[in-house]
């Protein structure tokens, strides 16, 4: 090549030029490829790692999610929609309560051994560019996952207590601790599984069930209204099975 030679346009990293691709199609190739590092590297994980992994330049993840814990959040929505059904689907039969809770801490270890990579991510403590609150100004520190199952769990005692006619109030706390117990406790048996899993989770079970109890849980079978139910039904009285009035 000579010095007059005109030299070949340096090509931009990322995808080749061509039409725009769909939002929700590079999205969901974004997901994917976040899975697939958190399977293969574990955690943390980066945008770099994303990008590469995607086939994208960093800045063609960061228009799709503006930061880490964006991306995670989108990553719990996605695996979250199919569990909460599961549990939906748990409280819709007509079981006691304490069966119940023996079938959500099943679903939920089922979860967490699944992708124990994926656990751990969710389960840390993101800080986000957003605010908690608009205009507040102050970052945002949340786990996804504990998040949502902690909400979801608040709306069922919610409707545990209102069944019993007692302080919904109290659900938060009861929910917090019984899905962190759940959560933290899975996890630990996963690193360690000295004992076989049915007889985990039938302890784990043992140890949650007198806080339901003591808030009236021994006195209902299901179903309980799923959390969002525009229209719920009662809790049933175990005794006649009928609505309590």
């Amino acid at each position: 090549m000579t010095r007059d030679t005109p030299r070949e346009p340096r090509r931009p990293r990322g995808r080749p030029p061509g039409p725009s691709r769909d939002p929700a199609l590079r999205r969901g190739e974004i997901l994917d490829a976040a899975e697939r590092v958190i399977a293969t590297a574990g955690t943390p994980i980066t945008f770099a790692q994303v990008a590469a992994e995607a086939g994208y330049a960093r800045t063609a993840v960061y228009a799709v999610f503006p930061d880490l814990p964006a991306l995670v959040d989108a990553l719990a929505e996605r695996h979250l929609e199919g569990l909460l059904a599961a549990a939906d689907a748990i409280l819709a039969q007509p079981l006691p309560v304490r069966e119940m809770l023996r079938a959500i801490v099943a679903l939920v270890c089922d979860f967490v051994d699944a992708d124990p990579n994926l656990h751990h991510l969710l389960m840390q403590r993101l800080q986000s560019d957003e605010p908690d609150e608009p205009g507040v100004g102050v970052p945002a520190h949340h786990r996804p996952l504990f998040t949502r199952l902690s909400e979801w769990a608040t709306e069922v005692f919610e409707s545990i207590l209102r069944g019993v006619r007692a302080d919904p109030a109290l659900a938060r706390i009861w929910a917090s601790a019984t899905i962190g117990a759940i959560l933290m406790s899975a996890e630990d048996w996963g690193r360690d599984p000295v004992r076989d899993r049915a007889e985990f989770v039938d302890r784990l079970t043992a140890f949650l069930w007198p806080s339901v109890e003591s808030i009236g849980g021994d006195r209902f079978v299901g179903p309980i209204d799923p959390p969002g139910r525009h229209d719920p039904e009662p809790v049933r009285d175990r005794a006649t099975r009928r609505p309590k009035s």
